[in-house]
């Protein structure tokens, strides 16, 4: 093949982002030759898996033999791979600023089941995505026992492949013990809502293990 041009780029990434569990893609081209590619998906499929699709598509359809090592793939959780009515699923949410301080409802359902859970907090920017955290964390306070906590540590976003992502890290306390979980999101549309889910994401499976006991 000759020069690889931007559009020739594009072409790849639109192919590579058909692939099953691909969310976006990014090509980087050096000096004429493909150094890199990164490629955001989902959990439903092997990591080594999807970069081997990579590297048979870009042969496939474009006649260049890549190592499938310059393929990096970052994954995460959609929630797809959790199924049945024990998953808390995001229903709606509200953000209100009152002067100084600011306030989120979150409102989450498992199956016929409701859960509204409430925050509040100094009103700055910074602060936003926490206050919604928190209230979906509220919520989810609803279903389990006492002797579970889910206290927030921190949210953040990060860019990646062109899209930006929430990251949530919650502690999960039970018995003089802590473990560290980690969700995240994609941000589509509204960022609260992202917020939300990588909550979720964080804490679904520990919820789903301690409502099953």
């Amino acid at each position: 093949m000759g020069e690889i041009t931007k559009d020739t780029v594009n072409s790849m990434e639109g192919y590579i982002n058909k692939i099953q569990g691909v969310l976006s893609s990014r090509v980087v081209v050096e000096n004429g030759e493909i150094t890199e590619i990164h490629v955001l998906a989902d959990s439903t499929r092997n990591a080594k898996q999807i970069a081997r699709d990579v590297q048979s598509v870009i042969m496939a359809q474009f006649g260049i033999d890549i190592n499938h090592k310059i393929v990096s793939v970052a994954q995460i959780d959609t929630g797809e791979s959790l199924q049945g009515e024990q998953r808390l699923v995001f229903s709606s949410y509200s953000f209100i600023n009152n002067g100084l301080t600011s306030e989120a409802r979150v409102i989450l359902t498992r199956g016929d089941e409701v859960f509204e859970g409430y925050a509040e907090g100094p009103n700055t920017t910074s602060n936003k995505y926490k206050i919604i955290a928190n209230a979906t964390l509220d919520s989810i306070s609803k279903l389990i026992p006492k002797n579970h906590l889910f206290l927030l540590e921190d949210v953040d976003i990060f860019n990646i492949a062109k899209n930006r992502i929430i990251v949530v890290g919650v502690t999960h306390v039970t018995n003089n013990q802590e473990e560290l979980l980690t969700g995240s999101c994609l941000i589509k549309k509204d960022e609260g809502e992202a917020v939300v889910k990588a909550t979720l994401d964080a804490v679904n499976r520990r919820v789903m293990s301690i409502t099953s006991l």
